[in-house]
């Protein structure tokens, strides 16, 4: 399949072509101007929306999985358990985190194929009406087919103009269900960024405090380095 961005350009320029000798076209050459976009960009979106859902979703995990198991034998501290429910409320929020990036990553490579599907229907419409507008300009040059010619031609341009609005309107209107999906998934992203707890909930750090106490049982920590030589008394 040739390149959406070529494509849309070849389609272009070959109703303009066409115009030359079927002014009425430009219409159709307006009307496909606001369906141009941004194709191979859509592409590079979709891979970083990609490279994001996988990060969050196997890299992050695994350092913080990694950050856990090495926690659970050197931890001497009583707020041990809170560590664990943090790092297990936190998982889930890089799950949820990770299904949204791969929503947005659908989301972005359907519009990118609807996109280049437009494309590939105007780009086979523009190379079939150029080739009808160059036989019925032959035709004008002939006095016993020129009138004939003309009624074509008007009959093409009037078909041509009428296909192109119908396909960008189907265009538009999926662009226009999607460009809502994509919002919700949008706001949903956005709020797991703004998520400010209230309340009793609500932590004061201005006034917070940290206990120096110590805890009522001491427990030692796991050592590496051996425990120095000591030589055994001998019993009596």
């Amino acid at each position: 399949m040739p390149f959406p961005a070529l494509q849309s350009k070849a389609a272009i320029d070959a109703l303009k072509e066409a115009a030359r000798s079927a002014p009425g076209l430009l219409t159709g050459v307006t009307i496909l101007a606001t369906a141009v976009a941004n194709v191979p960009g859509m592409g590079d979106a979709k891979a970083n929306w990609n490279a994001l859902a996988k990060m969050l979703e196997v890299e992050l995990p695994g350092i913080l999985g990694n950050a856990v198991f090495l926690s659970r034998g050197d931890w001497i501290a009583e707020d041990r358990e809170e560590f664990l429910h943090a790092a297990s409320l936190f998982g889930g929020d890089l799950q949820k985190l990770s299904g949204l990036c791969y929503t947005m990553e659908g989301q972005v490579d359907q519009v990118r194929d609807a996109y280049a599907v437009y494309w590939l229907e105007i780009g086979t419409l523009a190379a079939t009406v150029l080739g009808y507008v160059t036989a019925a300009q032959a035709m004008r040059l002939t006095p016993y087919t020129r009138a004939q010619a003309e009624v074509w031609l008007n009959r093409l341009v009037t078909l041509t103009n009428l296909m192109i609005a119908q396909k960008t309107k189907i265009l538009m209107g999926f662009l226009a269900v999607a460009g809502g999906t994509l919002a919700t998934s949008s706001q949903s992203l956005g709020q797991l960024f703004n998520v400010k707890p209230t309340g009793d909930a609500r932590v004061d750090f201005k006034r917070a405090t940290i206990s120096t106490e110590p805890p009522p049982q001491w427990v030692a920590p796991k050592r590496d380095v051996a425990e120095p030589y000591r030589v055994a008394e001998p019993q009596r």
